[in-house]
């Protein structure tokens, strides 16, 4: 199956601590269509995922995880960078079901992020278990990376 998410610019997360909140958003920055959502931090030209979502309306759903103080604190206490809430609409083909569409992508991107070693959390705030196999030895570095992150 063949999917298509067009993403957003990331859109920066500010402090909101005079509404009781560690981080609020710029709402209307965010697409009101159906999608993917990454919670993560930018630093330099590099992306750290910290959480992978899925929405049916992804206003609703920043908006809601912004109430959320688990996921939030996770992304306060990562390391230096700007924090940052990424969309990407989710283009669907004719035949495609929206919500198996959504899972197959969440899904793949989750796998993705903790492949390349990002610190995720699940959808209970904690964090995913994920194993690291280093590489050593005369042949490691033509067959083998040197280290793999797997879930």
């Amino acid at each position: 199956m063949k999917l298509q998410l067009e993403w957003g610019r990331p859109v920066r997360l500010v402090d909101a601590s005079q509404e009781n909140m560690l981080y609020g958003v710029d709402l209307s920055r965010v697409s009101e269509e159906a999608g993917i959502y990454i919670f993560g931090r930018q630093y330099g030209q590099k992306f750290e995922a910290l959480y992978v979502g899925q929405a049916l309306r992804l206003r609703t759903r920043v908006k809601q995880h912004l109430n959320n103080l688990k996921r939030m604190k996770h992304l306060d206490d990562a390391k230096t960078g700007k924090r940052v809430v990424l969309g990407g609409t989710l283009i669907t083909r004719q035949g495609q079901r929206l919500e198996k569409c959504l899972d197959i992508a969440e899904r793949a991107l989750i796998r993705h992020f903790l492949s390349e070693g990002h610190d995720l959390v699940n959808k209970q705030g904690t964090k995913l278990r994920q194993h690291e196999i280093l590489s050593s030895g005369k042949h490691r570095k033509r067959s083998f990376p040197k280290s793999i992150f797997v879930a």
